[in-house]
C-alpha cells in the first residue's frame, strides 16, 4: 500500500508540473513592440496602468517534448513564441495559455495564432495580427491602426469612446465581424464581400474619425452602437 501511495504521489506531483505557469519580467520603458506567435490555446495581451514593466506569463496546459517556448528581448522588441520541432502544430500537443501584461503605453503588437483565441485590453500601439480559426476580441478606446487577417474566425472590437483618429483594416474567409463604437463616433466603411452583408448603425459621413475597410469571401461586418 505504501509503494501504491508513493506511485500515486509521484504522479500527481508529475501531473502538476506537466500543467504549470512560468512568468518572466522586463521591463518596459524601452520596449516599443512585441511579436507574440502560440497555435493552440489562449493569447491575452493587457495593458496594466501605473505599471513600467512587461510581463510574460506562459501556463502549458499540454507540451510535448518537441514543444518550445522561446523568449527573447532585443533591440526594443520582445519575442514570445511557441514553436514546435517539426512545425506541424495540427499533429503536436502545443497547448499553452500565454498572457502579457503591458504598461499603458504606446506599444506596437504583432500575433500570429492557429487556433488559439486572441483578446487585447487596453492596448495602445498598433495591432497587427493573423488567425486561422482562432476568435479575436479586441477592446480599447487608445488603438488607432488595427490590421487583421483571418480565415474562419469571428471578430469582435469594440470602442466605449471614439477615438481622435483610427484604421482599422480587416480581412477574412467567411468570418463574421462586429465592430463597436459610440453612436456619436463619425465613421466610414467600406465592405467588399461575395456573400457577406453589411449591417450600419452609425451611418457614414466624409468627415470621419474612424475608417473601416473590410474585405471578406463570405462573412458580413456589422458595426453597432457600443452600450455599456
Amino acid at each position: 500500500m505504501k509503494i501504491l501511495f508513493l506511485c500515486a504521489l509521484s504522479f500527481l506531483n508529475f501531473v502538476s508540473l506537466a500543467h504549470s505557469a512560468e512568468t518572466k519580467e522586463f521591463d518596459g520603458s524601452s520596449i516599443k513592440r512585441l511579436e507574440i506567435s502560440n497555435p493552440k490555446g489562449e493569447i491575452l495581451v493587457v495593458a496594466t496602468p501605473n505599471s513600467k514593466k512587461i510581463i510574460v506569463t506562459i501556463d502549458k496546459i499540454q507540451f510535448d517534448k518537441k514543444c518550445h517556448f522561446n523568449l527573447s528581448s532585443s533591440m526594443g522588441t520582445i519575442i514570445a513564441k511557441v514553436e514546435h520541432e517539426n512545425a506541424l502544430f495540427e499533429k503536436a500537443n502545443c497547448i499553452s495559455k500565454l498572457k502579457i501584461e503591458v504598461p499603458s503605453k504606446m506599444i506596437d503588437l504583432d500575433i500570429s495564432s492557429g487556433s488559439a483565441s486572441i483578446k487585447l485590453v487596453d492596448n495602445q500601439g498598433k495591432v497587427d495580427f493573423s488567425t486561422a480559426t482562432g476568435p479575436v476580441e479586441i477592446r480599447g478606446d487608445m488603438l488607432k491602426n488595427i490590421e487583421g487577417k483571418t480565415a474562419t474566425s469571428n471578430m469582435r472590437i469594440s470602442y466605449s469612446k471614439c477615438p481622435a483618429r483610427a484604421d482599422i483594416n480587416l480581412v477574412t474567409a467567411t468570418g463574421d465581424t462586429e465592430i463597436y463604437l459610440p453612436s456619436n463616433c463619425k465613421i466610414r466603411v467600406s465592405h467588399k464581400s461575395a456573400t457577406g452583408e453589411l449591417f450600419n448603425e452609425l451611418g457614414e459621413t466624409e468627415e470621419y474619425q474612424v475608417h473601416i475597410s473590410s474585405k471578406s469571401a463570405a462573412g458580413s461586418l456589422k458595426v453597432k452602437k457600443f452600450q455599456k
